[in-house]
């Protein structure tokens, strides 16, 4: 199984000015990374996702109320993550 270096979409979940831990703002945070997994096709459970990875990068593409409010409840700035995703998604799609 091959691992995302998600760092470079997301930024850290503790900053340096000492942010605390948020269980919400992580969970949030997780949703991210999986729904990126997913973009790029190489979530674990994706082996026959076919079509989905398509329906998954629109999620991260195109804009989307859905996609803002979970970047809000993240901690992220929705059109930040979705220049770092758009270029994550493009170096990452042919393998």
């Amino acid at each position: 199984m091959a691992k995302l270096q998600i760092q470079s979409v997301f930024p850290k979940a503790v900053n340096i000015l000492g942010e605390k831990k948020d269980p919400c703002r992580s969970l949030w945070r997780n949703v991210l990374i999986v729904a990126l997994e997913d973009a790029v096709g190489r979530h674990w459970r994706n082996k026959n996702f076919g079509m989905g990875i398509e329906s998954a990068q629109r999620y991260f593409l195109e804009p989307n109320r859905d996609f803002a409010l979970v970047c809000h409840y993240a901690g992220f700035d929705h059109e930040y993550v979705r220049m770092k995703a758009r270029k994550f998604i493009k170096e990452n799609k042919n393998g």
